[in-house]
């Protein structure tokens, strides 16, 4: 639903009261954020923290011409979303996960040891799977007497500093 704020007031009559003076005491400590800055500060797009609030991982509060008003809290929390994008896991797993890092209610050191051990276990089953796609694909390159595999790689948890010749999918790890 839009809201528009009136000639008379800088609050919008949508707005709960403490949501109103919530904004009105950001606007005059001038904490608030703009999304181009958060953006800027945590090196993502625009359109990443878009996506982050549609996913509910972000919930920035709107101004009365509709803009989203972050918090310089924001920064480190797109931060550690990042890290958690780049551990494996997926948005809703992210969204179920941040409450227990943030330290609210309901989360527990137990539960997110359980919750990061079970993504161990689901990389290390794609690791598997992928080990095996490679070890079917040399078998296909030496039966149809193609050149041997020459590029190195290292043994477990090494980088491949040659550049693949395929984009890659991190959706489903997956060569395109």
């Amino acid at each position: 639903m839009a809201c528009f704020a009136s000639r008379r007031s800088d609050t919008c009559a949508q707005y709960p009261t403490a949501v109103a003076r919530s904004l009105e005491e950001r606007r005059r400590e001038g904490t608030d954020v703009r999304i181009g800055e958060l953006a800027e500060r945590s090196g993502v797009t625009e359109r990443s923290l878009r996506y982050y609030e549609q996913q509910g991982l972000l919930a920035p509060l709107r101004s009365p011409a509709g803009q989203r008003l972050y918090t310089p809290a924001d920064v480190d929390a797109v931060i550690q979303i990042q890290e958690l994008f780049a551990a494996g896991f997926c948005s809703s797993g992210i969204r179920e996960l941040l409450p227990s890092l943030n330290g609210a209610r309901g989360g527990s050191a137990s539960d997110l040891s359980r919750r990061f051990a079970d993504a161990e276990l689901r990389l290390e089953d794609e690791r598997r799977s992928i080990e095996r796609e490679l070890s079917v694909l040399d078998e296909l390159r030496r039966r149809l007497g193609l050149a041997p595999h020459t590029r190195v790689r290292a043994h477990r948890r090494g980088h491949d500093t040659s550049t693949p010749a395929t984009s890659f999918d991190h959706r489903d790890r997956r060569l395109r």
